[in-house]
């Protein structure tokens, strides 16, 4: 497929205009394919990561609001209502944890993210998650619980847990010895100083940070990723850079449940590529980027738009296994999304060899409605707003009438 007169960004972040070549699932120099899109008016961008997911946490939104982590499920009446909610979740069927998992990838297609990095919530539906990732095609990173369900397929990858602060024991700590020592090219990925109770654990076990005691058990490499590191001590980030450990961010998430703001200009200072997570109950990545955009700004980093961009797809895709994806380039995945150009809260795009607001509109001021077609290994996903891989409306129904089931059961 030839994307004709498309709009895109070169290696120093410029608008220019030219065709790009799309040869089976990756973008490619030539290919003899007759199929052409017209994109004289649209801005091809790569797809989005969203780095760090709790999958079918969004339909917990409101639930856990203003209640610090540690009191989650407690005997309060908020946290009975919890129970009762997780309880309800936990009797779905197969076929309605599907669906629960569906309709948060269908809704993150839409926005442009096209590779996301789902983890566990209380209970583990990774087979649900795995065939609703099928079902929509988004390119997919699962936590799997052990070994076992490991597998390397065109879009779908599965990384294992590293043994976390509140669990920190020795015979977690061997377990995932062996585990790496046996799949050493497997993301590891972990839930790191996200709180101050989470720090004192580990400091109570004679670890000064967390950091230290993966470096000490031979678990920190760049296939280990450290998600939210809201405490973690200026010692902590260069020993994690040495190692070439690579981080995940969840800015609204940290913000939202008062963790506090993660030292990113600390982080990039030392090199570690950063990703982006909704973490929680949230499926709206572009106020993700809006929020790290803003905080990147506050500590003083330069070109924020251009390094949240990075986050949003080239760093965030290599933390969840996907190197072949996040630039548009020859050899890479075509993971793309196409936006209208000529919205006029999108205005003025202007770009010249000294100049360009093209980045800076899209991170601070971008809205999801304005893309019009999003494509995973080269696959249409979404087509002029349209989902192409199943009955949209009748998926709502079904979201509408589980919550409803959801609900009813939680208040009885």
């Amino acid at each position: 497929m030839k994307l004709k007169n498309a709009w895109y960004l070169n290696e120093e972040d410029h608008l220019i205009q030219g065709d790009l070549v799309i040869h089976q699932d990756q973008i490619a120099e030539f290919c003899n394919d007759l199929e052409e899109l017209d994109c004289s008016h649209l801005l091809v961008l790569p797809g989005m990561v969203n780095a760090h997911f709790h999958g079918t946490s969004t339909i917990t939104r409101g639930l856990f609001m203003d209640m610090p982590v540690a009191q989650w499920l407690n005997d309060t009446s908020q946290g009975q209502l919890q129970q009762r909610f997780i309880n309800a979740l936990n009797r779905c069927t197969e076929e309605e944890k599907i669906q629960l998992s569906l309709y948060e990838y269908i809704s993150m297609l839409k926005q442009g993210v096209t590779t996301v990095f789902d983890c566990r919530l209380f209970q583990q539906d990774y087979q649900a998650k795995k065939r609703a990732g099928e079902l929509c095609g988004i390119r997919l990173t699962l936590e799997a619980d052990d070994p076992s369900l490991l597998e390397d397929r065109p879009l779908l990858k599965a990384a294992l847990p590293l043994p976390e602060e509140s669990s920190w024991s020795q015979d977690r700590c061997s377990q995932a010895q062996f585990w790496k020592q046996n799949h050493p090219q497997t993301i590891f990925k972990a839930h790191c100083m996200e709180t101050d109770l989470a720090a004192e654990a580990i400091r109570s076990k004679g670890y000064q940070h967390t950091i230290e005691a993966y470096a000490q058990a031979d678990l920190l490499d760049e296939h280990s990723v450290l998600i939210h590191n809201c405490k973690a001590p200026a010692e902590a980030i260069q020993l994690a850079a040495k190692r070439g450990a690579r981080m995940i961010n969840c800015p609204i998430s940290n913000l939202k449940s008062q963790n506090g703001v993660s030292p990113l200009k600390m982080m990039l200072d030392q090199g570690i590529e950063i990703g982006l997570g909704t973490d929680w109950g949230r499926l709206q990545f572009m106020d993700v980027m809006k929020c790290e955009y803003l905080l990147l700004r506050d500590q003083h980093v330069l070109n924020p738009a251009q390094i949240v961009w990075k986050m949003a797809t080239e760093w965030g895709a290599r933390c969840c296994g996907w190197p072949e994806t996040g630039l548009l380039k020859p050899g890479m995945q075509a993971d793309l999304i196409f936006i209208r150009m000529d919205e006029p809260d999108f205005q003025p795009l202007i770009s010249t060899p000294q100049f360009s607001d093209v980045l800076q509109n899209w991170v601070l001021d971008g809205r999801s409605e304005w893309i019009e077609h999003v494509m995973v290994a080269g696959q249409w996903k979404v087509k002029n707003r349209k989902v192409c891989v199943l009955n949209e409306a009748e998926l709502v129904a079904r979201q509408r009438q589980l919550m409803k089931k959801l609900i009813s059961e939680t208040l009885k």
